[in-house]
């Protein structure tokens, strides 16, 4: 997988993000407290919580199988974990690297296009973004008091853009949307395969038929009890985990929703696998539930923190799989 100028930029706009944000909350914690919870922490909760994220990491590629068998590509639940698993790899390196690195991977083991699994993953994203939103309706119904307030102040806070500027984000997704339909039908208008309208016109209708896999998903119950399933895991790796730490044992399964919402938010903000923003807005909405800043900016480093360090494990073993099957495939191919 080659990178690019582009992604480089990426990522070192993304690092610099980053490092604003740790700049910004330095003065906030307690480093040598930080370091002498690591010593108290029971980690027996803590594997426990990585175990529960292997086994969401497993259902995502499950479900991911079953979009891409909607095209009428075979695949095997296992491949595709290891491309998942390498995709998240990616993803540390270069921030959004891994969707196409997975893709990759689909392709080199199965043919599949990287246009048509780009797409599946685009509907991979959009449903998380759609289980957020249901996670967060949901932590909203049982703490509207307390969280009505709050959430419109973290929108204010925290993302002016969207809340101050969303006319011209509206306009750009018009005129991207105009320009892609522009594409479509020039490339339907070319007898000329070679042609770059040809081309690009047929990566956005492979991509899009990977978007509409899921209306021809072939076991709907199991694709939508796969769905639940991510995220239920999701929520109960982060809530046990709070209790190998003292000050949050007693965080209430609410709680435990909100710092899941949060620190969703987090991971999806334009820095470095989250790091800095999880923290933060993990640590601020803890606030609301009495536990000190803190106690919340540990707690947060203890539960984002494990979960990179299983990422970077599995990940590795992941591609260190795949590269081992490339390799006896082109042996194989010599012979």
């Amino acid at each position: 997988m080659k990178v690019g100028i582009k992604d480089i930029l990426k990522l070192i706009i993304s690092l610099a993000l980053t490092a604003l944000v740790i700049f910004a909350i330095k003065d906030k914690v307690d480093w040598g407290k930080l370091g002498n919870a690591l010593y108290e922490i029971k980690y027996g909760w803590v594997l426990f919580s990585v175990a529960l994220s292997v086994v969401s990491h497993a259902l995502r590629a499950y479900r991911w199988k079953l979009l891409l068998a909607a095209g009428n590509y075979t695949t095997k639940t296992s491949t595709v974990y290891l491309a998942v698993m390498t995709g998240y790899l990616g993803n540390m390196a270069f921030p959004r690297l891994g969707e196409v690195v997975r893709c990759t991977v689909l392709k080199e083991e199965y043919d599949i296009p990287v246009s048509y699994s780009l797409g599946t993953v685009v509907t991979d994203r959009l449903l998380d973004l759609l289980m957020l939103g249901v996670m967060t309706a949901l932590l909203l119904t049982l703490d509207f008091e307390l969280l009505s307030g709050y959430f419109v102040t973290f929108a204010n806070d925290k993302a002016p853009f969207l809340t101050q500027y969303w006319p011209l984000l509206l306009a750009a997704g018009v005129l991207g949307l105009a320009l892609i339909i522009w594409l479509i039908r020039k490339a339907k208008t070319s007898n000329n395969q070679a042609s770059f309208f040809y081309k690009v016109g047929s990566f956005i209708n492979n991509v899009f038929a990977g978007i509409r896999a899921i209306g021809k998903v072939d076991k709907p119950l199991a694709f939508w009890a796969s769905t639940i399933g991510i995220w239920l895991l999701y929520f109960l790796m982060l809530y046990v985990i709070s209790f190998s730490f003292e000050a949050t044992a007693e965080l209430s399964p609410t709680a435990g929703l909100a710092v899941l919402v949060m620190g969703s938010l987090g991971m999806v903000a334009p820095v470095n696998n989250g790091i800095g923003a999880y923290q933060v807005f993990v640590a601020e909405i803890l606030l609301l539930y009495g536990i000190t800043y803190e106690d919340g900016f540990i707690f947060a480093v203890v539960s984002h923190g494990s979960q990179v360090v299983a990422v970077v494990m599995i990940g590795f073993i992941s591609l260190m799989i795949l590269n081992f099957r490339k390799r006896k495939k082109r042996l194989a191919s010599q012979q």
